[in-house]
């Protein structure tokens, strides 16, 4: 009987599976007898399953120690096979995959892939897919070869233009620094992160940066990988971090470990910690120095494993990166791509010396829509205009303020209220997004992308994309009042509701799209934010949300896309020059191209006139 083998954070929400046999109809892609007594298979869900045969006179211990090679993962094992103490000789047993010995692990890859082989620069995996259709998610792959499906945004950095998901016949190359022994990795430990925390520093290390200013963005590239250890039954529960050779406290922590990026947020957030350490001169702080982090501060990524919120996370990083269906589009042919420029008419958005978000946003956009009309086959559709310039796009660095901007909402809404102005984008972007549809377009192929530029700490420069995370987007929402009623795009559809498996698809597309275009940025030497450029939800002033214009939106896949940062004079001086703002648009253009592409195809942009 097969089974299906789930990791062990899932086991007590999928238990029930375990004993359910499948039908003809769901017989594995493939299988294979490895051992007399072990038998794999993987199945049409693209997981590993492995079943195992007592010997008589086994016990858990005995059975545990021969197939994993520890005798304390029986417990791990009688839990996924919903046992006791006493194992059943007479009944197979299911094993997890990542608990085997390294050399059943590979032998069953071997089995299962028999194109699959280690080469120079790692393992190269060859999806077998199901009928030509979809094959093994990117985080199935980063789960069997490195240990940690979180892995799988390093594998997709080391496989440019791949998507989260795969189709038969892609080649995926895992890099040797990955690969755990099984595999071809070092030494147990030495190689692929096992948390998200991790992860996330291996991807700022692996990041070139070139600028020379003296700010946390370089700190943070040059900084050890974070290590964190805990105290959990103190008075108030605390991780402790050393800080390493050029490191600032407000930067490789406030910032790093807590997720503020906000002026206000991180000063507040680096008093509490002065205060907590009883620190008398933050600029004078010695290499090693061992700052205590109150726990309730922490990211979910670094707090303790096993904690609640580090499991929700976790469990629904994997559940959207498993739901998210890959499309290919040569030439962007059968894209849709609705373009949302932030702010506008009165609402000016961010303002730094006399420089408005809306006016420089709006500019950007208006180029990036140039592009993608010029240089491919997609549809282009913005969600505002200006009144007096259209989509006009003006030859000079320094742009005069406008506040003539509407919502092309039928009727139109010239922006007055900035939050009436929100509502109604995503409005728009609904009624767009159905139309497209009803004409014959795949879901997949529709992106939304709104653009705006930040006002953070000023330390930080770069580009930052939001994405709608699944824990805070499933619902129904709607708005109401005269004021919204007496748009037709409202009256369509005025309820919207997203389900959890929406939330989740929503999550994984954005994130690939998300991971595409600030990927782009950093081919094109633009910066990016130094610490986890690509968010679920916005943290500020104590709270924890995704913007209304992506929370709300039904595209699955959009973002919300920060293009630099005003609160910092070196991307407000540069933000003033038309040469950049042609940078930025033609890295967002070739980040939504690479998302769509079978592979990356470097500098494929002829400069459409920017200077």
């Amino acid at each position: 009987m097969w089974r299906v083998v789930i990791p062990a954070l899932l086991i007590l929400f999928l238990a029930a599976s375990v004993s359910a046999a499948p039908s003809t109809k769901n017989a594995p892609i493939a299988w294979s007898q490895i051992t007399p007594e072990l038998r794999a298979s993987l199945t049409r869900d693209y997981l590993i399953e492995v079943a195992v045969q007592p010997h008589r006179g086994d016990a858990w211990t005995r059975l545990a120690k021969r197939v994993t090679g520890d005798a304390a993962n029986w417990e791990d094992i009688a839990s996924l096979n919903q046992s006791d103490d006493q194992l059943d000789r007479e009944q197979e047993i299911l094993v997890p995959f990542a608990l085997l010995r390294p050399n059943l692990q590979r032998e069953i890859i071997a089995t299962l892939f028999p194109k699959d082989r280690l080469t120079a620069d790692g393992w190269r995996h060859v999806v077998v897919g199901s009928r030509g259709v979809e094959g093994e998610s990117l985080w199935n792959i980063a789960e069997w070869l490195t240990g940690d499906g979180a892995n799988y945004s390093l594998v997709r950095k080391a496989n440019p233009g791949q998507g989260l998901s795969t189709r038969k016949g892609d080649v995926i190359l895992i890099p040797k620094r990955l690969l755990t022994p099984a595999f071809g990795g070092s030494v147990e430990g030495e190689n692929a992160p096992k948390t998200a925390a991790a992860v996330r520093q291996l991807e700022d290390d692996s990041t070139q940066r070139s600028s020379a200013d003296a700010n946390v963005q370089e700190a943070a590239a040059d900084a050890a990988q974070p290590a964190l250890t805990y105290d959990s039954i103190a008075a108030e529960p605390y991780a402790v971090y050393r800080l390493q050779k050029g490191e600032a406290l407000y930067s490789s922590v406030a910032i790093r470990f807590t997720g503020r990026v906000y002026a206000k947020d991180v000063n507040d957030v680096l008093d509490r910690i002065v205060k907590f350490n009883a620190i008398e001169d933050v600029a004078r702080l010695p290499v090693g120095y061992a700052v205590r982090i109150p726990m309730d501060l922490l990211l979910p990524e670094f707090k303790p494993e096993g904690d609640p919120t580090r499991i929700a996370q976790e469990t629904t990083r994997r559940e959207s990166a498993k739901a998210a269906k890959r499309a290919r589009a040569t030439g962007l042919a059968g894209v849709h791509v609705i373009l949302d420029a932030g702010h506008g008419g009165r609402d000016v958005g961010t303002e730094h010396d006399d420089v408005w978000e809306s006016t420089y946003v709006y500019d950007v956009t208006c180029r990036l829509k140039r592009l993608l009309e010029k240089q491919t086959a997609a549809q282009v559709s913005m969600t505002t205009k200006s009144k007096s310039n259209g989509f006009t796009i003006t030859d000079d660095d320094v742009l005069d303020g406008a506040q003539d901007h509407f919502v092309m909402t039928t009727p139109k809404y010239l922006l007055d209220d900035a939050i009436v102005g929100v509502n109604l984008r995503w409005y728009l972007a609904n009624s767009l997004f159905r139309r497209t549809l009803s004409n014959g377009a795949e879901r997949e192929k529709v992106i939304f992308i709104s653009i705006h530029a930040d006002s953070l700490h000023p330390s930080l420069r770069g580009a930052m994309a939001y994405i709608p995370g699944a824990s805070y987007t499933a619902g129904t929402f709607q708005k109401s009042g005269k004021i919204y009623l007496a748009h037709a795009e409202v009256r369509e559809r005025p309820k919207v509701f997203h389900s959890r498996h929406d939330a989740l698809t929503a999550e994984g597309l954005s994130r690939g799209l998300a991971e595409s275009v600030i990927t782009s940025f950093e081919h094109s030497g633009l910066k990016v934010h130094p610490f986890a450029p690509v968010r679920d939800n916005v943290v500020r002033g104590g709270h924890e949300w995704v913007p209304a214009v992506i929370r709300y939106n039904e595209i699955p896949t959009r973002l919300l896309l920060e293009i630099c940062n005003l609160g910092n004079d070196t991307d407000r001086a540069l933000i003033q020059t038309r040469r950049y703002r042609q940078q930025l648009a033609e890295a967002v253009y070739q980040g939504i191209v690479d998302f769509y592409a079978q592979t990356r195809t470097p500098n494929a942009i002829a400069s459409a006139g920017g200077k």
